[in-house]
């Protein structure tokens, strides 16, 4: 046989060898308890992945935050009203450390809050940003102070970053913190803004024309001019900043023993305002369900409602408010007349969703029953000496019942208290407590 036919025949039964075995070989390998082949390879070129050598460290991320320096508040202060010489004479750091702050009980007294908030523990939350099977190192933590007012937790928080120690105040409470010449008016304006964010929430307007403080108001105490039980109590707004516009407000009373509490979700920039749970939905659908009526004008008569005006002259010609002999007794009243929240909800409430409200009201005017009374509080300590405090009271008719809300005002730093149970009611649904 000629040689050339026996290489093409051995290359032919090679072949058929090798192509049958390797079918069986992929056969076998894809059969029931096999393993594809391209898998195997998978695995053979997997590299198994890598543990974040951040995570797991929030007591760390804690530990910066405490140690981390800002500026003595009492040298910020010396700087500001030029008492360097003072400050200096006391031999005092010039920065000290944010637990050193919180152990003084600093943020309570900032916020003028040092009965009301309850200080409770440091937590922090590692901001993992891994997706999928993406592994990478993530430094940065959520550092959170808590501090408990009623059953509503807030606080300042801050961001760490494990790997370089920068710290950055994340809200306005971590920033009261690290106030220095440079940002020192920008925070303090910042801190107001709490005050700012419940005055817009409870002006809200509803088709209806009422404001939400007015359904505050009708919601608490439109039936008899008292809350509903004898034990309710009202706790307030609490205010807290969230991340750069947006703001959380909760407003807090007991009833029947038990605290409630109406969340709202307020953005700064755009003045939008969500209602978060129950209770607060209900409210806004209070609001949403009123029937359109014209609120009664209960500022008094002779007086031109318009903060734009220096004070004295908003008052008729004649008026003894324009007297600088009264100049305690209309400052103290005019305090008072100028929480334009409060004017407007308590409006509502003497509206009473009665279309015929304002003649009732201007009745009630006429006859001397309702209407503001100011009017110089005795110093019990001292009879004989001037005092600064001032009591106003607005008395009204509603339901046919008088009612009386009392105020003291403090004509010399322009405090107001609310003077009884209805009085607070009235006064703290509406108002900021900070």
């Amino acid at each position: 046989m000629d040689r050339k036919f026996i290489y093409i025949g051995f290359a032919l039964g090679l072949f058929l060898i090798l192509g049958l075995g390797g079918t069986l070989i992929y056969k076998l390998a894809t059969s029931s308890g096999g393993q594809d082949i391209a898998e195997m390879d998978t695995v053979k070129r997997h590299v198994p992945l890598i543990a974040d050598p951040y995570a797991g460290r929030e007591a760390d991320a804690i530990d910066i935050i405490q140690r981390y320096e800002v500026w003595n508040p009492e040298y910020i202060e010396a700087l500001k009203t030029k008492k360097l010489g003072d400050w200096a004479a006391q031999d005092k750091p010039q920065k000290v450390t944010i637990a050193s702050l919180v152990e003084a009980n600093f943020l309570e007294t900032q916020l003028h809050m040092e009965d009301i908030l309850k200080r409770g523990e440091w937590r922090a939350l590692h901001l993992d940003t891994d997706s999928g099977s993406e592994q990478t190192p993530d430094p940065l933590y959520e550092v959170y102070l808590d501090y408990r007012d009623g059953e509503v937790v807030v606080g300042p928080v801050w961001i760490v970053d494990l790997s370089t120690k920068v710290v950055v105040p994340r809200n306005n409470m971590a920033s009261i913190f690290d106030r220095n010449p440079v940002n020192y008016d920008q925070i303090e304006e910042e801190m107001k803004r709490s005050a700012s964010v419940v005055r817009a929430i409870t002006s809200h307007r509803f088709e209806s024309g009422i404001d939400l403080g007015g359904v505050f108001l009708l919601h608490f105490l439109k039936q008899t001019q008292e809350p509903k039980h004898a034990n309710d109590e009202i706790i307030g707004w609490t205010v807290m900043h969230e991340l750069d516009d947006e703001y959380s407000a909760y407003f807090q009373w007991k009833e029947l023993n038990e605290t409630r509490v109406a969340k709202f979700k307020f953005n700064w920039e755009t003045k939008s305002l969500t209602p978060v749970g129950l209770l607060a939905v209900d409210l806004m659908a209070l609001g949403n369900s009123m029937d359109s009526v014209a609120p009664v004008n209960i500022y008094p008569n002779d007086y031109t409602n318009n903060l734009g005006i220096p004070r004295n002259e908003r008052w008729a010609r004649g008026h003894a408010c324009r007297n600088r002999d009264y100049k305690d007794l209309c400052t103290a009243f005019v305090k008072v007349l100028e929480q334009q929240e409060f004017i407007n909800a308590l409006a509502w409430l003497l509206t009473n969703g009665e279309p015929d409200a304002t003649r009732r009201v201007n009745l009630c005017k006429e006859q001397r029953k309702c209407g503001w009374v100011p009017k110089i509080a005795p110093d019990e300590d001292n009879p004989d000496k001037r005092s600064d405090l001032i009591k106003v009271e607005y008395n009204y008719e509603l339901n046919q019942r008088t009612h009386q809300l009392s105020f003291l005002v403090d004509s010399k730093n322009e405090t107001i208290t609310p003077l009884d149970k209805l009085s607070q009611w009235a006064y703290w649904s509406v108002s900021p407590r900070t």
